[in-house]
């Protein structure tokens, strides 16, 4: 056993990790939403005590980071923990939080990916980590997503004439060959469609009528990636919904999702500040937005800060932050458990400034301590 998976058994078979667990499991079964409040943690910590408990007790887990920033970190430290799990990262529509300027189609791709990945998914719990202001956009209900859905198998037919009058219905473009999602191209019994639900587009090859292979493509080398029995087609969530069907994505986790918030006033100040911000980009964008963007502010399919206090009350909820009398609603409310609280009492490394003597002191006053040192590095050569 190496030292990583040695360090994270010890987490998983820690009793507070446990207690999180088993608390977590009692109010799946007795169908009450648990409160917990877990204080002194610090630097990764969350991430080994959340791969613990998911570890004991498999279910959704949505992560709130602070910032977009904090999240990508959480989702990095999540995935090196959870090695045989996707750890799925959701972000906003936009290339910066909160500016509603321009678009950011990759962005935009990853985030239909995940939220295609949550309608469809068949496993025990998909882990999700994301941020205040993504959460701000609403999300395409799963029932209205697959009414959209184009789904093609192998050794099916296919007729390309529907096929094309679809994709365009969809708002996909034709064009000679794809390299963004939106777009599709026809040349002879090859069939390319750039799915805004998937990382890779896709080549599909008709004998006659036939499907007869699908297979995902590097749009730059034209190389295969992965043969695929069946896929899924889906538009862009952002352009081709209404806001009667968007909702919070709150509504369309599972009962048993665990809501992970660092920071939960963190949560409310900065999806006020996207409100008052959608507000007054609204009054200019008549003239200066282009049509996408004029699309995702038609409707204005946004979360204001006390649905999100409405939503959480149905699921599990996990801060790292005392909550403050704001929340006092969100302590209080009938129906869910009250909140307890869970002392890890860690402190945070030492700061060396790369003096390699201090180091070396620091890790034989922790042997002295009877503590063990556990060094990680991506590197070997440090």
């Amino acid at each position: 056993m190496d030292s990583l998976t040695h360090l994270i058994e010890l987490y998983r078979n820690s009793k507070k990790v446990q207690h999180i667990a088993q608390i977590l499991e009692q109010a799946a079964d007795s169908d009450v939403p648990s409160r917990l409040e877990l204080k002194g943690l610090t630097g990764a910590q969350e991430a080994f005590v959340a791969t613990g408990a998911y570890l004991n007790a498999p279910r959704p887990f949505l992560f709130v980071a602070t910032d977009k920033e904090e999240a990508a970190y959480l989702q990095n430290d999540l995935q090196s923990l959870l090695t045989t799990k996707t750890v799925n990262f959701l972000p906003d529509s936009f290339k910066r939080p909160a500016y509603f300027d321009d678009v950011n189609a990759t962005q935009v791709l990853q985030r239909t990916e995940v939220i295609n990945r949550l309608a469809q998914s068949t496993a025990v719990g998909e882990v999700i980590v994301t941020y205040p202001e993504a959460l701000f956009e609403k999300v395409v209900a799963p029932q209205y997503l697959d009414a959209k859905r184009i789904e093609i198998k192998v050794g099916e037919a296919m007729d390309v004439d529907f096929m094309v009058e679809l994709l365009v219905e969809f708002g996909f473009l034709r064009t000679d060959f794809v390299y963004e999602p939106g777009q599709f191209s026809i040349r002879g019994g090859i069939v390319d469609v750039y799915s805004f639900g998937n990382e890779y587009p896709y080549r599909i090859e008709l004998f006659d009528v036939e499907v007869e292979s699908i297979r995902t493509f590097d749009p730059t080398t034209q190389l295969s990636q992965q043969k695929i029995s069946k896929i899924n087609i889906v538009p862009n969530i952002n352009t081709r919904f209404d806001k009667s069907q968007k909702v919070s994505i709150f509504q369309i986790l599972p009962k048993n999702t665990v809501v992970w918030v660092r920071d939960f006033e963190n949560l409310l100040d900065r999806l006020q500040n996207c409100f008052i911000r959608a507000e007054q980009f609204a009054e200019k964008i008549r003239y200066e937005a282009d049509d996408e963007i004029k699309e995702i502010f038609r409707d204005r399919a946004f979360i204001r800060p006390f649905e999100v206090v409405e939503d959480v009350q149905l699921l599990s909820l996990i801060v790292r932050q005392s909550l403050s009398a704001g929340s006092e609603y969100l302590k209080n409310t009938e129906g869910v458990g009250k909140f307890q609280k869970i002392e890890f009492h860690a402190k945070p490394q030492p700061s060396f400034n790369k003096n390699f003597n201090l180091l070396i002191q620091n890790l034989h006053e922790n042997e002295s301590s009877r503590l063990a040192n556990y060094i990680f590095t991506d590197n070997e050569k440090q």
